[in-house]
């Protein structure tokens, strides 16, 4: 029969290492914030491979392939046409709503609104909100896009 002391020790050990599984997620997942806010910035860690798509394409991308995009006037970033815009204003701002970490730590889906908006010519800002869904692959030890869809709301 285990002694009380055994199963204190037992219940320990089993804490501990639930304890830290749940800190190395919350780690992955603070990483992959960060690399969110990153990539709203300009600066983005992909895979060679990684497979895009979004509103200004007809067909996803992969790797390197030569993206295959909708004529300028389709695109949805028409819906405010650059003569209208500051130039440089671009600015898109991503709020996550669901960051999935998978058990074995090397794979990761996000779920995000997203907006990107424009300052006016004359006053204001002009704004296009999306959603995105985007899997993460750890790579070298660092989080990385793997695949990323992105699909603005109707008007």
């Amino acid at each position: 029969m285990l002694s009380l002391r055994t199963l204190a020790a037992a219940a320990l050990l089993v804490s501990l290492a639930v304890s830290g599984r749940a800190q190395s997620r919350s780690a992955d997942e603070f990483a992959i914030r960060d690399l969110i806010a990153r990539y709203d910035r300009g600066e983005v860690a992909r895979t060679e491979d990684m497979i895009v798509f979004s509103g200004d394409l007809k067909r996803p991308r992969v790797g390197s392939q030569k993206p295959d995009e909708l004529p300028p006037d389709r695109q949805p970033s028409a819906r405010i046409p650059p003569s209208e815009r500051v130039p440089f204003s671009r600015r898109r701002v991503t709020t996550p709503v669901r960051i999935e970490i998978a058990q074995s730590g090397d794979l990761a889906y996000e779920f995000s609104n997203s907006e990107l908006s424009y300052e006016l010519r004359k006053g204001g800002r002009a704004a296009i909100d999306s959603s995105v869904l985007r899997v993460w692959k750890k790579d070298g030890g660092q989080w990385k896009i793997a695949a990323m869809f992105a699909r603005p709301h109707d008007e």
